[in-house]
């Protein structure tokens, strides 16, 4: 049992330091380039953009990989991406 109390404060203690944060920005699309989406003039990677227009509000929901406070497309991780009416 006490074992299994180490492993579980370990994986917390783990958790707990991780650089990863679940961010959200929305805003009009304003274009759309090689695999890249502008949201309000800053950029995303996006696998897929086919359902993506320019003129569309949407909500992107994305993990910032770093802890650095600078806006770096290679350091974000898109999850969604959803379009608002």
């Amino acid at each position: 049992m006490r074992r299994v109390n180490v492993v579980l404060l370990l994986v917390l203690m783990l958790v707990a330091c991780s650089n990863y944060s679940e961010e959200e920005i929305t805003g009009e699309i304003t274009k759309i380039e090689g695999g890249m989406v502008y949201i309000d003039e800053s950029p995303l990677k996006v696998k897929d953009t086919s359902e993506l227009e320019v003129g569309q509000n949407v909500k992107a929901t994305f993990i910032d990989t770093t802890a650095e406070d600078d806006w770096d497309p290679n350091d974000f991780e898109v999850k969604n991406i959803e379009i608002m009416e």
